[in-house]
This record gives C-alpha cells, structure tokens and sequence, in this order.
C-alpha cells in the first residue's frame, strides 16, 4: 500500500487554489449524490487541458507542470505532460502504459495488484465512482459553484501517506474540475482541469501507445 499510494501522489497532481469558508457541509446528501451519479452515467468521454502544482513545504515556489487529459468510458484513461517534461501514462481496461520521454513500459495491471488500485482509483475519481468506496470515509460540502466532496481513507497504512483527497465538481455539470490530494505533511498535490469538452469523439487509438 505504501508504493502504490507514494506512486499516485507522485503521478497526479493539481493546481493551488485557496480554500474559502464559503462551502457548508450538506446535511441530507441524497439529492446531491444522485446528480452526481446522474452525471457520472451520462460522461461518456471527457477531454481537457490540465494544471498540475506540487507543493513541497522544503521548495519556495511549488512545481508546476501542464499537459492534455482524456477519458473513455468506462476504463480508459490518458494523462500526457507536456510542460516542462514530457511523461505519458495510459490506461485501458487491464493495459498500462507508461512513457518517461525516452522509452515505453507496459504492464498488466490483472497481474499487478499495485497498478489495478491506481487504475480503479484515477477512474473511481473521475466518474465519481470513489465516493461509493468502503476504503474513505466521505463528507459532501457545497458553495454557489461546486460541491466539494472530503475523502479520508480508512486504512492506516494509506493514512501514512495520505491523509485527504478532495474532489471538486462543477455544480454546472457535476463533472470534476479539480482533485487535491493532502499528504501529512504540508505537501499536497492539486490539478486543475480547463478547456473541457464532455461527450466528444476520442479514437480507441489515443489509448494505445506502440
């Protein structure tokens, strides 16, 4: 559990944002889970731009990288950086691709437990599908803009590294527009989506990597 969890916040990271007081905690929750599951049902492809910061308390500025996503329902998934490294990661259904900018790595993740858990967790929160997850506990809050649901995970050894994610929906489509990931420290991971279009044309080929 410790490689996995250190090898996701090393590969996901978000853009820093302020946390304001403006959200409150949302008492009855059934209204807001179901458009989100509403939702989640009705994304079929998502494809976007991103900002990635990582916040490390020993840095000064924090490290900032950027780079194109996309998704297809219902397990496939590409994350590419472009600035200021080149690093590609895909994934579709037990297949796993990653590119350092020099060379391809391809594995099964049906035979690599580690992998199949970042797998179903990029996925699981994307679709939202994490918050139905036995491994976080998860309180719903809300502003005029978004609904920001606050996992903790329950396992003690995820909480060694890991102790918060949070995910951010747009109240406009109740799709996720920004994911924090808190470690112990005061380091954090954040990325910010932008430029997205929901429900376009993705080719099978853009997760397949040769």
């Amino acid at each position: 559990m410790k490689t996995i969890t250190t090898l996701i916040i090393l590969t996901i990271s978000t853009t820093g944002f302020a946390q304001t007081n403006t959200f409150k905690k949302i008492i009855n929750s059934a209204t807001v889970i179901q458009k989100l599951n509403t939702a989640s049902k009705n994304t079929k492809t998502i494809d976007s731009d991103f900002k990635q910061f990582k916040h490390l308390d020993i840095l000064e500025n924090d490290i900032e990288s950027t780079g194109h996503f996309s998704f297809r329902a219902t397990d496939k998934v590409r994350w590419e950086y472009l600035q200021p490294y080149s690093y590609l990661i895909v994934m579709n259904g037990s297949n796993m691709w990653i590119n350092d900018g020099s060379k391809t790595k391809k594995y099964d993740t049906k035979s690599n437990q580690m992998f199949k858990e970042i797998n179903d967790l990029m996925v699981g929160m994307l679709q939202g599908k994490i918050l139905k997850s036995d491994k976080f506990t998860v309180e719903l809050f809300e502003n005029k803009k978004q609904i920001l649901a606050k996992l903790k995970p329950k396992s003690d050894e995820m909480q060694e590294f890991l102790s918060e994610m949070q995910l951010y929906f747009d109240k406009k489509d109740y799709t996720v527009a920004k994911i924090k990931m808190l470690e112990n420290s005061e380091d954090y991971t954040l990325i910010e989506f932008y430029n997205r279009k929901m429900n376009i044309d993705i080719p099978n080929s853009k997760f397949i990597v040769k």
